[in-house]
């Protein structure tokens, strides 16, 4: 059995963890943690891209992405709970707008977080991680992983859970970050004419006013990233089918990519723990 310097990171589509916590979990790593990736979904309902060939399914190649981001990273354990991705909450004019069967966010809590409770029981993890009350930035299965997270972590007596989170305020002032991208997406009516505009249409705040992430304020970890950013960079760019090299987040110079994606935030649960002492 694994000892007590274990870190397991949930996640619900491959790519996120490499997005919002891959400088942390190599910082971790190259302390001598054992990091343990949990992804929710393969990430079936994500893009896809040239790079994918009609004769391999998404399910497929995203698995492997993931394999070779995490190894990246220096996780020593990765893991699928094997439920499906649930798409986003819109669909295209005319669509039913039902989820695949199987779908994560139509998983019941206590089923999911049982699954992951056996694994993180297995590794006797100091600390897991899942992401915040809205999911980062409101998709389906980013808010059930928070749920699943808090379940899972009280069935196995976790001391610290991380609830991984963007600065909306940090990001404001720099480059797009690719969680912008995916609010966007995710919530297109909330966005339209500016992030807060008045009714009577008036400028909004933009990111600072944009229903993604914390404000500074809320946050009670954040963790400079930019000594293992270039390892950072190789865990996203692994995942080529989602993250191509012509994407806006590769495209950004070595300065601005630094400052988009240097930092990684959390909310803490619980007494201080190991990524705490990365702060």
């Amino acid at each position: 059995m694994p000892a007590e310097r274990s870190v397991v990171f949930f996640h619900a589509h491959p790519d996120d963890e490499a997005i919002f916590t891959g400088g942390t979990m190599a910082l971790l790593a190259a302390a001598g943690w054992r990091v343990v990736l949990v992804v929710a979904t393969a990430g079936e309902e994500g893009g896809t891209s040239a790079l994918v060939g009609p004769d391999v399914p998404l399910a497929v190649r995203r698995m492997g992405e993931t394999a070779r981001a995490a190894e990246c990273l220096g996780a020593q354990r990765v893991e699928f709970l094997g439920y499906h991705d649930s798409g986003l909450n819109t669909r295209a004019p005319g669509s039913t707008g039902a989820r695949p069967a199987g779908a994560f966010a139509d998983a019941t809590v206590e089923e999911a977080s049982t699954r992951l409770a056996e694994i993180v029981t297995e590794e006797r993890a100091r600390a897991l991680v899942s992401y915040d009350t809205r999911g980062i930035y409101g998709h389906v299965d980013h808010v059930q992983v928070h749920r699943v997270g808090l379940a899972a972590a009280e069935k196995a007596a976790v001391p610290t859970v991380y609830e991984s989170t963007v600065d909306r305020e940090y990001l404001h002032f720099v480059e797009t970050h690719l969680v912008v991208e995916a609010t966007i997406a995710a919530q297109p009516e909330r966005a339209a004419g500016g992030w807060g505009a008045s009714p009577e249409g008036t400028a909004g705040l933009g990111l600072a006013a944009a229903p993604l992430g914390l404000s500074t304020v809320e946050i009670d970890c954040t963790v400079d990233v930019r000594p293992v950013l270039p390892v950072k960079r190789r865990a996203m760019a692994a995942h080529a089918s989602q993250i191509p090299e012509s994407s806006s987040a590769l495209r950004l110079s070595d300065a601005d990519f630094a400052a988009v994606y240097g930092y990684e935030w959390y909310a803490r649960r619980g007494p201080l723990g190991p990524i705490d002492e990365l702060a």
